[in-house]
């Protein structure tokens, strides 16, 4: 049966080479006709495309290729375990701090893996993400999905297709041959670490031959990575990266029309990517579309309130390619709103972007606003414009509803503050420590109750004070 499918494989292979030639071609000659009003456009939907491709290979390179790394997990197949995050983690974006996380990448060429969850209390939250090469969400086996009582599920190539083996739940399939994890286990309180990490080193991933107790298929070829240069998303090296990462992707037809036009200015698949080989005034067009479209994240990303823009799931997203690509940018590995919604607030309630250098303030949830989860949720603050968190003399970088200590107001409301020097002795339990400059806080809700998934229940302001 692997030896049927090896064979299937390789005329599938020949089958992309020879489109490859012909596609090359064609794109050639697509050159020779491209204006430079035209190519600064693709250029520019180009990049928005596939930024997120370029940066999970960031995550992906760091955590499972580069020994150098300090967030390196040991290799494709291995868990990297965390504790709580703190300023000094800068591997992702806003990282949370209430449920410690465990990282892990798998090759799926060879053979499919088996990614297995633990039994555990009722009361914990836990949940593992699994996201393809594009950011996509996949799928989040664990508490919202399958309950608290452990299973396994398959995580296999886009090309695979096979029986689910005995004991596996479902398979899990995106549009690329690396899948990345980020699970999340929920911390009680700090005294609870040693549980999260109990519960973390029952996680288990195993190819699939092993799970099966069956001989191990031949081995992939061995690939020679392109070593990550750190900022290159901002250089005209980006495009190589591109091209070099679109070999490990298998084209979905919603896709097509993007990546046609891609192929115009010499973006396809393993196509070595020279902008010299380009006319002059074309070259330029490109490196101006890109810079339009960093242009435009960076505008968007400052102004963030719309929590849809987590929701990465192919289904959720469609063809909105801008918002995937921001999505990644503000909160690489966001989840589904199924498993969690966040909240992200840029502006206080005169208008104006948020900043602890400047001013102190305040959110209040009235008794009847706390949020509605319906497993906990939580304010996590982040310095701009790194959205990393900050790093304050009480070491708190998160707030909510599982803070020991949280005091509720007389009317059985909350309020917590945001500033950047203490509130007083008496709200210091309430204080969520600010930068001293601008800020972005983020609302995580929990297995999110139906008035926040049917947008009903609103978020209410964050009071500047005088």
């Amino acid at each position: 049966m692997r030896d049927t499918f090896r064979l299937k494989g390789a005329s599938c292979l020949l089958a992309l080479s020879l489109l490859f030639v012909s596609s090359s071609t064609s794109s050639a000659t697509a050159q020779d006709k491209l204006t430079p009003d035209e190519a600064r456009a693709i250029a520019k939907e180009a990049y928005i495309f596939t930024y997120p491709l370029v940066m999970m290979y960031r995550t992906m390179y760091r955590q499972a290729i580069d020994p150098q790394s300090k967030s390196y997990s040991g290799g494709f197949g291995k868990w990297l375990h965390l504790g709580t995050s703190s300023p000094q983690d800068t591997d992702i974006v806003s990282p949370n701090n209430d449920t410690p996380y465990s990282y892990a990448w798998v090759d799926l060429r060879a053979e499919p893996w088996v990614v297995t969850l633990p039994k555990i209390e009722k009361s914990r939250f836990y949940t593992s993400q699994w996201d393809d090469l594009w950011g996509f969400v996949l799928d989040n086996p664990g508490s919202v999905e399958d309950g608290n009582g452990g299973v396994s599920v398959l995580l296999a190539s886009p090309r695979w297709k096979g029986d689910l083996p005995k004991g596996v739940e479902r398979v899990v399939q995106g549009d690329s041959e690396f899948l990345g994890s980020l699970t999340r286990t929920q911390l009680i309180e700090d005294k609870d670490l040693p549980n999260v990490e109990r519960i973390q080193r029952e996680y288990k991933l195993q190819p699939l031959s092993a799970f099966l107790g069956q001989a191990a298929p031949e081995a992939a070829p061995v690939i020679q990575w392109m070593p990550w240069q750190e900022g290159v998303e901002k250089t005209d090296e980006f495009w190589a990266y591109v091209n070099f990462m679109l070999s490990f992707t298998t084209p979905n037809p919603q896709d097509k029309p993007v990546q046609d036009r891609m192929a115009r200015i010499g973006l396809a698949a393993g196509k070595p990517w020279s902008a010299g080989s380009l006319p002059p005034q074309v070259e330029a067009a490109i490196a101006a579309g890109m810079k339009d479209a960093l242009a435009e994240l960076k505008k968007a990303s400052a102004k963030i309130s719309d929590p849809s823009l987590f929701f990465r799931s192919r289904k959720d997203l469609k063809k909105d390619y801008f918002n995937r690509a921001l999505g990644v940018m503000v909160g690489i590995f966001g989840n589904v709103k199924r498993v969690s919604v966040y909240f992200a607030v840029s502006n206080d309630d005169r208008g104006e972007l948020l900043d602890g250098g400047k001013h102190d303030y305040e959110v209040t949830f009235a008794a009847d606003e706390i949020p509605p989860a319906k497993n906990f949720w939580s304010w996590t603050m982040y310095k701009l414009p790194q959205r990393w968190l900050v790093a304050n003399p009480i070491e708190r970088y998160s707030i909510g509803s599982a803070t020991p200590g949280l005091k509720k107001n007389a009317d059985g409301g909350i309020t917590i503050y945001f500033q950047a020097r203490s509130p007083g002795q008496d709200k210091e339990s309430n204080w969520l420590p600010a930068p001293d400059g601008p800020f972005w806080p983020i609302l995580r809700t929990y297995g999110p109750g139906q008035p926040i998934l049917d947008g009903s229940w609103k978020l209410p302001p964050v009071k500047r004070h005088e």
